[in-house]
């Protein structure tokens, strides 16, 4: 949020489970348009090719967030 706020496009990412709590974080600290990429729980002890298919899922969400028009 702290870069958000100073014009510096970014991209937070959580797991599903944390989504909710992610967005209403964001809602209280009046950054509901704050983009939030959702990959799939867990990511705890997970192999390193596990995490890098999750993260290849949301590629391109990701790339869309940090490229967004100002």
């Amino acid at each position: 949020m702290f870069l958000e706020r100073r014009g510096i496009p970014t991209a937070t990412v959580v797991t599903h489970a944390f989504d909710s709590y992610a967005r209403g974080l964001a809602r209280m600290q009046g950054m509901a348009a704050l983009p939030i990429v959702v990959i799939p729980h867990p990511i705890a002890a997970r192999p390193r090719d596990e995490l890098r298919e999750k993260v290849r899922k949301v590629h391109e969400e990701l790339l869309a967030a940090l490229s967004r028009p100002r």
